[in-house]
């Protein structure tokens, strides 16, 4: 049987976002991402992933005409037939017949699989459990099936809902309005849980967020939420290359009741207050829902659990064995539906899957690509050796090989490799090369030989979904994998996985002592990770990397590109820190009372360790001159600078 997926429903109309289309045949799989064709992140243009599927279509070498079935998800409403019969005589040319006879194949041929239940599914076939709870948690699914909450049982092959909840008052949405908070957009949760780690958690502003919270089996985690006025467009954020909606139908922070009971704390507090709040919420629901069910394990799906800060701690719930799939968000409801569809249809066919499931590119449509852009390459006879050496001088590596990784990780096929024994390693790729949030945390890659040396739990995690605790003495030896709080986000690389990377870090393990590699997206900031030769040239010319490896090919950024030397600069995260709780200030120009913003000064006050004493917005002291709360943002800065 072959099976092609496609998220979103084509034709039905609603905004969602990580497009994504997957084909089966037999034991082949494909799925893979829109926006890492298109290079724009959450692309909510599109009206469905046509690049993507097509690309399945070339790396499993079948025609859309071979397709036994067609899944999507729950339509709003029922879609005319005829928009249907346009879709796959016309776009896709996959039926060919009278017109009349069309309803008859549709019925055979067409298939829809719910938005939570293609959730539960694909990590109920990822894992190798054959019973198992499941619960998925959401921002509110789509207009199709609108449930934010299903918790259930998979026994005997089947899917039994015992719990579900529809709308957006859940706790994946307070994590969104903490984000929003902060001054993130909604959907930038993961800088939330970066920025947490260095903040301390306020008991007062906990107890705040606990009151809004509360949590019931048949309902999950909901939280009261409220908007009090509207956010404009922001114009600013319109930008032709990395088009991102959510920034720009929305300035930050909104005035909503998480900021407002948070405006007088530091961002890096709140994110860690508000971290703890939805850490204890989800164990809470676990501990109601596991009196519900006798299996032992519980598989996770859904936006929510791509914090591996949750994640981690959910290692420790009542279940006594947790899996999380490569891609628990939207981006992996093509794939869910159709090993939904798939396993409905075919007995048995249960299998452990693989994140190596998007585009590879042959060594001959390489070398064209690299020809196409007259690029200066090499031929390394020992192109392994040659790169980890490479690395261990310090250089930073654009490493692409093989198939793309499905799922919001970059695991070895389409990553950028570092040196991990260098903090500035993590500090150069941030601040010059990725351009992106200095508090944003990078992976290790450790062979799987080696990891349960290296963390104190022991948990197989080859897909970067859960954070763990560094073994202490091995900090020092890794300071650009391991977070601020001790944690690293470790990636198990398993050499039947992928055999050229486990050789890369195999490698450098044998020159330097050290079984591991700093490891990140392939990207630059604001895009997608990429997916394409002619996209990793690019970033390559772009200064996005000192050194290309593509399929067996050596390609040099200074070979390829002349720059003028200048020194560049790098900031530490201390500075940073306060310079973004300086930067802070500007929120009170809109929001926030007289009362929070003195207390807010305090903190500040404290935190860089200068006296600040609050009047009004237009007297601020500081060293006995008064400041405006313009004024005072420029002093502040140039003190720090000094």
């Amino acid at each position: 049987m072959i099976i092609a997926s496609i998220y979103p429903c084509p034709f039905d109309v609603q905004d969602r976002h990580e497009f994504n289309a997957s084909l089966i045949n037999k034991d082949k799989i494909y799925a893979y991402e829109e926006g890492k064709l298109t290079n724009i992140k959450n692309d909510g243009t599109s009206k469905f992933p046509e690049r993507s599927l097509m690309m399945g279509f070339k790396e499993l070498n079948i025609t859309p005409d071979k397709v036994d079935k067609w899944v999507f998800p729950t339509p709003t409403t029922k879609i005319k037939q005829k928009d249907y019969f346009l879709f796959f005589t016309w776009f896709f040319k996959a039926y060919v017949g009278k017109k009349n006879d069309f309803p008859k194949w549709f019925e055979k041929h067409v298939e829809f699989v719910d938005h939570q239940l293609s959730h539960a599914a694909l990590a109920v076939y990822g894992s190798n459990f054959n019973e198992t709870a499941f619960l998925c948690m959401d921002g509110g699914g789509d207009f199709g099936d609108p449930r934010g909450y299903i918790f259930g049982d998979y026994k005997n092959k089947k899917f039994n809902v015992k719990f579900q909840s529809k709308g957006v008052d859940n706790i994946a949405n307070f994590h969104s309005f903490l984000t929003d908070s902060i001054g993130f957009s909604g959907d930038d949760n993961g800088k939330t849980s970066g920025l947490a780690s260095y903040g301390k958690i306020q008991q007062p502003l906990k107890k705040e967020f606990l009151k809004l919270i509360r949590i019931k089996k048949n309902i999950g985690v909901k939280f009261k939420r409220e908007r009090f006025n509207k956010t404009n467009v922001n114009l600013s954020k319109i930008k032709a290359d990395s088009y991102d909606r959510t920034k720009i139908f929305n300035f930050y922070p909104s005035d909503t009741n998480i900021f407002r009971l948070g405006a007088e704390y530091l961002p890096h507090d709140i994110a860690a207050t508000g971290e703890e709040v939805l850490r204890e919420s989800v164990q809470n629901l676990i501990k109601i829902l596991r009196k519900e069910t006798s299996l032992k394990n519980i598989v996770f799906s859904g936006g929510l659990f791509q914090n591996v800060g949750l994640n981690q701690n959910l290692l420790e719930s009542e279940f006594e064995e947790v899996y999380f799939p490569s891609a628990p968000s939207d981006s992996g409801l093509s794939l869910g539906a159709a090993l939904f569809i798939k396993n409905k249809k075919i007995a048995n066919s249960k299998k452990t899957l693989s994140a190596y499931l998007g585009p590879s590119f042959s060594n001959k449509e390489i070398k064209q690509v690299l020809d196409s852009h007259r690029m200066i390459y090499s031929k390394p006879k020992n192109l392994i050796k040659k790169t980890a050496q490479l690395i261990s001088a310090g250089k930073t590596i654009g490493w692409f090989q093989g198939r793309g990784e499905y799922g919001p990780r970059s695991l070895g096929s389409r990553s950028l490799v570092a040196d991990p024994r260098k903090i500035r390693s993590k500090e150069k790729i941030n601040q010059l090369l990725k351009k992106r949030d200095w508090f944003m945390p990078y992976a290790p890659s450790i062979l799987e030989e080696d990891y349960k040396d290296w963390i104190e739990r022991e948990h197989y995690s080859p897909y970067m979904q859960v954070a763990f605790y560094m073994q202490k003495d091995k900090i020092s030896k890794v300071p650009s994998a391991v977070h601020v709080d001790g944690t690293s986000r470790v990636h198990v690389v398993r050499k039947s996985e992928n055999i050229l990377y486990w050789n890369l870090i195999k490698e450098f393990k044998r020159i330097t002592k050290i079984p591991v590699l700093l490891n990140t997206s392939f990207n630059r900031h604001g895009i997608s990770t990429i997916s394409t030769p002619r996209q990793a040239i690019e970033h390559l010319l772009e200064g996005c990397m000192d050194f290309l490896v593509i399929d067996e090919y050596l390609v040099s950024f200074e070979e390829n590109r002349k720059i003028i030397n200048k020194k560049q600069i790098i900031e530490t995260e201390d500075y940073l820190l306060k310079m973004n709780a300086i930067k802070r200030l500007d929120v009170f120009k809109k929001f926030g009372s007289k009362k929070q913003l003195s207390s807010y000064i305090n903190k500040l006050s404290s935190l860089i360790g200068e006296e600040i004493i609050f009047e009004n917005k237009k007297s601020i002291i500081l060293k006995n001159k008064k400041f405006d709360l313009d004024s005072i943002q420029i002093r502040l800065k140039k003190l720090l600078k000094s």
